[in-house]
């Protein structure tokens, strides 16, 4: 089978140097495939090549996009800048009082942890997690990154792009718990608490312990007693040094559970996403046979099995009154269709594609040029499609059987559509 290439070492290729090099290197390598002309500049050796023969050769002769990594400094940068500077201003915002410890739990304790959650939804929850219309931070990114070209490839590029700011945000909650045992270390700071709401020392208790519990087993909660001692009404100055010392380690426990251990989980969790992504992308893409069989050119020597499930061999006729018809990367048709898709801006198809306008009752056929080359802008569109109609077919048209390179354009799109659970079949207009 054709998947034979998509060996270990290809993969193995791919991923060299780090998570982030293969994202890169791969995409590249999809428009490079994508374009219409994708043969290397032939080289004086005419002996048979291995496929990562192929790949490096391609490497060699291709110049890499590489992000504009330094926005990424900036932003690890200003992150630990802000959490410096935050932490060092709760802590000396008055030299004369308590500091109120709902102050210090509230911005890095409370407020990371919603935050955090908030991202696992928009990141593996929500129903537009793949939208960039919801996510105006990463498309901002995008275009400061100048990775505009791999839109196409969002399912790929928006896991790598939340697990570096939840990076950033580790960095944030670190940096100012580093701030706090500097600055403590020089500087003697009295925790206590004071509330509008929270009238009582019973209920400041009960939600002390609450807050504690997690690491109830390493420290213990601060007590009824600390917290009748330390309200700001009591105005005590016989504060220990042994009960102050509960305040600022509930701080840092908080600060680490709350703050950064949600954060460093979710960070863990994005990064297994798309590493495991990336992976079943390399494997199951028919970019890398078609680039393979485009170098040798001449039909695959590992021709591509089809399942008869999602591959007809019969033909159709065009226009057809029992299917809704969309074209692919084709505006000039010749017939009524009820959409084109990828020749205009990809952010115009997919707000449609995720519309209702998409849902149709009837089976929906993709029209497509066979020499033309699958693509994962292609692949996307058919993923929303199926997310509303239950029949998808790729229809190849128009038919040009006596060009020496249809076979072979063919067999790369059966291929693609049995990776897509689609059926294929080939198009003929009526006489």
């Amino acid at each position: 089978m054709a998947s034979k290439h998509v060996t270990k070492a290809i993969e193995q290729f791919f991923f060299k140097g780090g998570a982030t090099r293969a994202l890169f290197r791969w995409l590249d390598f999809r428009l490079f495939v994508s374009q219409k002309n994708n043969k290397l500049i032939p080289s004086s050796d005419n002996r048979s090549h291995s496929a990562t023969e192929y790949l490096q050769a391609w490497q060699q002769q291709m110049s890499l996009t590489t992000p504009a990594t330094s926005i990424l400094r900036l932003l690890a940068v200003v992150a630990v800048l802000i959490g410096f500077t935050a932490m060092a201003g709760v802590l000396n915002v008055s030299q004369a009082s308590f500091i109120n410890i709902w102050v210090p739990l509230a911005l890095f304790a409370f407020l990371p942890l919603l935050l955090t959650l908030s991202s696992f939804y928009f990141s593996f929850v929500s129903p537009a997690k793949h939208n960039l219309h919801h996510h105006p931070l990463l498309h901002w990114l995008i275009n400061k990154l100048n990775l505009q070209q791999f839109i196409p490839y969002k399912n790929l590029l928006l896991p790598w792009l939340l697990w570096q700011l939840q990076s950033a945000a580790i960095l944030f909650s670190a940096s100012a718990l580093l701030a706090f045992f500097i600055l403590a270390t020089f500087q003697d700071y009295l925790f206590g608490w004071s509330s509008t709401l929270i009238t009582d020392s019973a209920t400041m208790t009960q939600l002390m312990t609450a807050i504690s519990w997690p690491w109830h087993w390493l420290l213990e909660a601060p007590t009824a007693e600390l917290i009748q001692q330390t309200r700001f009404s009591a105005q005590a100055s016989d504060l220990t040094v042994s009960a102050n010392d509960v305040w600022w380690m509930t701080l840092v426990m908080a600060i680490v559970v709350y703050g950064i251990l949600p954060r460093l989980l979710l960070a863990l969790l994005l990064r297994q996403q798309f590493i495991r992504q990336l992976r079943s992308n390399i494997q199951n893409s028919s970019d890398v046979e078609q680039f393979i069989v485009a170098q040798q050119h001449q039909v695959s020597r590992n021709p591509i099995q089809s399942d008869d499930h999602h591959v007809e061999n019969g033909t159709v006729s065009l226009p057809s009154t029992e299917t809704v018809l969309i074209s692919w990367q084709q505006p000039d048709i010749h017939f009524n269709v009820e959409k084109n898709l990828g020749s205009d801006d990809w952010l115009q198809d997919e707000q449609w594609l995720n519309s209702a306008a998409s849902q149709f009752d009837k089976p929906v056929w993709i029209i497509i040029d066979p020499m033309q080359t699958p693509t994962g802008e292609l692949a996307d569109c058919i993923e929303l499609l199926q997310q509303h109609n239950e029949s998808i077919s790729l229809v190849l048209y128009p038919i040009n059987a006596d060009d020496s390179r249809y076979q072979q354009q063919q067999k790369s799109w059966q291929f693609f559509a049995q990776r897509h659970a689609v059926t294929l079949k080939e198009g003929h207009a009526h006489v």
